[in-house]
């Protein structure tokens, strides 16, 4: 069974709540789900991601960390915007 998103409080205070105040907390719904979805994410490890690399014939160790160093760059350039 799905946890209750909603108690009664809650509910009758959304009834009565105007467009900027519904917007706020629509917001902060959504920003609860996005870091609860952020965290729950699994993904792979600069480590990890070079053994996996390394599995690779014909790529070495020097390639393996070019490659990992550009997968960082990328990261970060996404993150910054």
């Amino acid at each position: 069974m799905a946890k209750q998103v909603l108690n009664r409080k809650e509910y009758k205070d959304i009834k009565k709540m105007d467009h900027n105040q519904m917007s706020d907390f629509m917001e902060k719904i959504y920003m609860r789900g996005y870091e609860a979805g952020k965290k729950s994410a699994s993904g792979l490890s600069e480590e990890e991601t070079k053994d996996a690399i390394l599995q690779i014939k014909g790529i070495g160790d020097k390639k393996a960390m070019d490659i990992v160093e550009a997968l960082r760059a990328a990261h970060e350039a996404k993150e910054t915007g």
